[in-house]
């Protein structure tokens, strides 16, 4: 298998390698990623996963190897995680359910997450740091669409009454993005595995 880079990629590099990963760095802010995955494989169908991926990867262009060439790695599935946990995923899931909020003075009070709204772009209007305060008294003006909407102590609120209370994470949450791979090996063996992919959003 063979990298495909975009076409139209000048080939001019910047190459980073003192430490894993390793990147090599191309115009128009793609670069090529090279990283270790330690595996320990049973014979058989294992499954592994890896965090710590860029946040914009290729999974098309995900390689994975021995690079001593010992052992067969047979990739039957793989899957890219790439909605990890966050203010605004969590404030979707539980949208409909009830949940708790700490307001300033320490007091908690239960809310209903009737819509969970989207954060705008940073920055621009209506921006994360006045959607999350409970304190500003003028709202900045933005689509009524990206405001949560919160049923607290019998009314509706266009923001959230305080810092959203969320039970415990399971143990499977998405913390980064994540490669969920299902490998067949004919044999056990303990091994630390080239990775390789795609991935804009690189400068230099």
């Amino acid at each position: 298998m063979t990298y495909r880079l975009p076409a139209g990629l000048l080939f001019s590099a910047l190459i980073l390698s003192a430490a894993d990963p390793a990147l090599t760095i191309y115009n128009q802010n793609f670069a090529v990623v090279r990283d270790t995955v330690p595996l320990d494989l049973k014979p058989g169908v294992n499954r592994i996963r890896h965090s710590g991926l860029t946040a914009r990867a290729e999974p098309d262009s995900v390689i994975l190897r021995d690079p001593a060439g010992k052992i067969n790695l047979q990739i039957l599935e793989q899957n890219y995680l790439a909605d990890p946990v966050s203010l605004e995923n969590l404030l979707s899931f539980y949208e409909g359910k009830t949940i708790e909020f700490q307001l300033n003075d320490g007091k908690i009070v239960s809310g209903k997450i009737v819509r969970a709204g989207h954060a705008p772009a940073p920055g621009g209007p209506g921006a994360a740091r006045h959607w999350y305060s409970p304190t500003n008294a003028v709202q900045p003006s933005y689509n009524n669409l990206t405001q949560p909407l919160i049923e607290s102590e019998v009314k509706l609120r266009f923001d959230l009454p305080g810092v959203p209370l969320f039970p415990a994470l399971a143990s499977d949450a998405i913390l980064k993005p994540t490669l969920d791979w299902l490998i067949r090996t004919d044999r056990a063996a303990t091994l630390v595995a080239e990775l390789r992919y795609l991935s804009g959003g690189m400068h230099w």
